[in-house]
């Protein structure tokens, strides 16, 4: 692990912050960070987790709205899927910061395996 990542901040501070505003923020230190891998790492790791993971909460809040007309019973079965998917996210977002932030590089299954090529420098 080197001692500072190309964008000026410790890597035990840029690791976490990659993963801080989920994919987003995760997308942002994978295009900027060259240099420390991993920093890239965890930056890939976020953009494809949490990526997918608000992409399926996403979609499972379009099904709750779409039952709404088409099957109303079905409405509380999506709403109560989004909302775990989300509260899985917000717990897997908080291990995956903690490890981060101790200098463990923690794999998120599936997702490990496209960050390693993502991350590639």
């Amino acid at each position: 692990m080197n001692h500072g990542s190309s964008t000026g901040l410790p890597t035990r501070v840029a690791a976490p912050l990659a993963y801080a505003g989920w994919w987003i923020t995760g997308a942002i230190f994978w295009a900027v960070e060259r240099r420390d891998a991993y920093v890239r790492f965890h930056a890939a790791q976020a953009c494809v987790a949490f990526g997918a993971i608000a992409v399926a909460v996403a979609m499972l809040s379009v099904m709750a709205a779409v039952s709404v007309v088409v099957m109303p019973k079905a409405f509380g079965v999506w709403v109560w899927a989004a909302m775990l998917g989300w509260g899985a996210g917000v717990l897997l977002w908080i291990v995956a910061m903690w490890n981060a932030a101790t200098g463990r590089v923690w794999r998120i299954p599936v997702a490990a395996r496209l960050a390693d090529r993502l991350s590639r420098i």
